[in-house]
């Protein structure tokens, strides 16, 4: 393992890369391997920079596993305290103009980074990917996709959106280094991020071209306290800088998300034929999830974030599929 944070790359390819994806290792090598592997298969691989946040203490990465990608660099941490942080490491170091982000379990098609490149020619903020559900035989995965990326299931027509996916979309780097001080909390919810993005006059875009498959949270077990944790992250980032009174008043007013979020998830069910199909065996594990979500966000906005951003690095990684996974629509 490189054991700084400069940059590795041969010596003919002294230009910059177009594109900087950031992987997040909490741990060890093997964590990533899937979505590397993906990241390997790109049409774009040569003109991408990877950039590993890994703490001091992991010594597995594979250097030949790099070599497909214009350069490579390593952001060494002390821990990987929150994926935001760690997303944050990466970005402050990356080399290239643009910054995609990464999951453990998120696969992007082979066309990911190319489309990137391409749509973000345009003076758009940030570009992202079409989504689709990755362990689709499991009807708590397929509340799980829907609670948090049904907005981007296809059938989905390109253009301009008020908000991307998390964690898996592709940035403009200069644009996020203009929130300073303010980025890595921005980075704890990307919505809150976009917001504040569109909010200066910039845009986003869908890109349906290209699609990313995700593993969803299967089990009771880690769906329960992920909705709870993520809901209170997403109210205390969003809140971080209200006054007590607009806190007060939506604090007040959270016991109705759950309704405000079903209206939409369920238009958001109705154009996917496999989840039509399913709809009463998710439907309990989704009114769950909004329920918790809920809860979660009236902490939030009542008593702040708290420990959440570190509560959910537990959940964010290791979610390795099982060698009798498949991918939906492949």
């Amino acid at each position: 393992m490189t054991d700084n944070s400069e940059p590795t790359a041969s010596d003919s390819k002294q230009s910059l890369p177009a594109l900087s994806a950031i992987v997040v290792i909490p741990d060890k090598f093997e964590t990533v391997r899937k979505t590397l592997y993906c990241l390997q298969q790109q049409t774009a691989a040569k003109l991408m920079e990877i950039v590993i946040v890994s703490p001091d203490s992991c010594q597995d990465i594979i250097e030949d596993e790099l070599k497909p990608f214009h350069s490579w660099q390593i952001v060494p941490v002390d821990k990987v305290h929150s994926i935001s942080g760690g997303f944050t490491a990466g970005i402050l170091k990356a080399r290239a103009p643009l910054v995609a982000l990464t999951e453990d379990h998120s696969f992007p098609d082979n066309h990911w980074a190319e489309l990137f490149m391409l749509d973000h020619r345009q003076p758009w903020a940030a570009v992202g990917p079409s989504m689709q559900n990755a362990n689709p035989d499991n009807p708590v995965s397929w509340a799980d996709f829907f609670q948090a990326y049904g907005d981007w299931t296809r059938p989905i027509n390109p253009g301009e959106i008020r908000h991307l996916p998390g964690h898996n979309s592709c940035y403009k780097r200069d644009i996020l280094l203009s929130f300073g001080e303010k980025l890595p909390v921005l980075m704890q919810a990307e919505s809150i991020l976009h917001r504040y993005i569109t909010a200066q006059g910039y845009k986003l875009y869908l890109e349906p071209g290209t699609c990313t498959s995700h593993q969803n949270f299967n089990s009771w077990g880690t769906w329960i306290p992920a909705r709870y944790y993520a809901g209170r992250e997403f109210a205390g980032t969003w809140a971080k800088w209200w006054p007590w009174y607009r806190r007060v008043m939506y604090t007040v007013a959270s016991p109705g998300i759950p309704f405000l979020r079903f209206s939409r998830i369920q238009k958001n069910i109705n154009r996917h034929k496999i989840a039509r199909r399913l709809y009463w065996g998710l439907l309990p594990a989704l009114i769950v999830g909004l329920i918790l979500d809920s809860i979660g966000q009236m902490t939030g906005y009542s008593l702040g974030i708290g420990k959440a951003a570190e509560k959910m690095v537990h959940y964010e990684f290791h979610r390795v599929m099982r060698p009798d996974d498949t991918v939906e629509g492949k």
